[in-house]
């Protein structure tokens, strides 16, 4: 493989990494179970506040109990938005690791508010779906419960089904 053919493969793998992480800040926003399902190994990881002295530790093994976890945590909210901006990745063969910093706020049920900052701490692998995610682990950097004011719109999808 000449390093030109290299290089493009690495950019190729990066920019599906970054799509990986896209879509589930996407996912999650809208509540796209089966979106969110595509995502994952079928044996993976999904933690949120996963080191010592974090706030409200979920966790859950499997794309099924995963896929159930966002199903509760979403049906809490009346509100809720996740922004991600990749950082790091490291690609080894058909495995890579990933960083990505987030920012969250969420309201409801009733008078509950949550704004956060962190970061996912990820390891990914390829699969025939893409990458996918093997282990996503959540790190508070910082979370502010105070009620913050605002009017809720409902996010709707407006793309049509398919783009032509």
């Amino acid at each position: 493989m000449s390093d030109d053919e290299a290089s493009l493969g690495r950019l190729l793998d990066e920019a599906a990494i970054r799509d990986a992480t896209a879509r589930f800040a996407d996912a999650i926003m809208y509540a796209d179970y089966d979106g969110f399902r595509s995502l994952w190994a079928d044996e993976s990881d999904w933690v949120i506040g996963g080191a010592e002295g974090q706030p409200f530790e979920r966790s859950a093994h499997g794309v099924d109990d995963i896929v159930a976890l966002l199903r509760t945590l979403r049906e809490e909210r009346d509100y809720f938005v996740h922004f991600a901006v990749q950082g790091r990745i490291e690609i080894d063969g058909d495995v890579a690791t990933a960083r990505c910093v987030c920012n969250e706020a969420a309201r409801g049920p009733v008078e509950s508010y949550y704004r956060t900052n962190g970061v996912w701490f990820d390891h990914l692998k390829r699969s025939d779906n893409g990458w996918v995610f093997k282990n996503r682990t959540y790190q508070y950097l910082w979370l502010d419960l105070s009620p913050f004011t605002g009017d809720v719109f409902p996010a709707r999808d407006v793309f049509p089904a398919r783009v032509q």
